[in-house]
């Protein structure tokens, strides 16, 4: 279904997570996002309180990560914790991969709980790297992370190759609607966007200058 944009941008997540982000490009962050109407802005750490900032008043919520793949459930829960002290209001994760290549299901599905329930009612996005997965892969990383309790199943980060349409298809198929899907790593056509948002995808993370096209572009037709 064709979005306008106005419609596209109340679904976008306007990102800035390059490891060299600087201060004055997290502004420009939030001015693009202030001018499009991002729904949220993810930034790199050190500057989530000049993005809480930014956003006051503006209705546009600062999303987060929290830790990086190898910390513990604990430590990702804290850092979640954190996060929503410092005014964040949402946490994207990466699923436990090396866990999850090992067949230790049960240890995937705690990680993904124990930082949900240190989010409360907060959203909670876990990101399955779906590059990185067969489709048998895609649906069993689904089911895990609809166990764990999170609100989003995401597909990827973008470091390791960009989401497909077939992605989400599989991830639609297996997730009938239990739980939302948001499309990231990669999406820089408003073909795409379309096709995604047929088979559920109402979320997009993009980086904040693609998103800012995209939503151009859906203005424009």
């Amino acid at each position: 279904m064709p979005v306008n944009g106005k419609q596209l941008a109340r679904m976008m997540d306007g990102t800035l997570i390059r490891t060299d982000s600087t201060r004055d490009e997290t502004l420009e962050l939030a001015a693009y996002a202030k001018k499009y109407g991002f729904y949220s802005v993810i930034g790199v750490g050190v500057f989530y309180p000049l993005l809480v900032q930014e956003m006051k008043g503006t209705g546009i919520l600062v999303g987060s990560g929290c830790g990086a793949i190898m910390m513990t459930p604990a430590l990702k829960a804290e850092f979640a914790r954190q996060n929503l002290a410092l005014g964040c209001s949402e946490c994207d994760m990466v699923m436990n991969l090396p866990a999850f290549k090992s067949g230790l299901y049960d240890d995937v599905v705690k990680d993904i709980r124990t930082v949900k329930d240190a989010m409360g009612d907060h959203v909670l996005k876990c990101i399955i790297e779906t590059p990185l997965l067969s489709d048998e892969e895609i649906v069993r990383a689904c089911e895990l992370t609809i166990e764990g309790g999170a609100d989003f199943v995401k597909t990827a980060v973008g470091r390791d190759g960009p989401v497909t349409v077939h992605h989400i298809e599989v991830i639609s198929g297996a997730v009938k609607g239990r739980i939302k899907i948001k499309a990231s790593g990669g999406i820089r056509q408003l073909e795409m966007v379309d096709q995604i948002i047929d088979l559920g995808v109402s979320r997009f993370g993009v980086g904040y200058k693609s998103g800012a096209a995209l939503i151009e572009a859906a203005g424009a037709r």
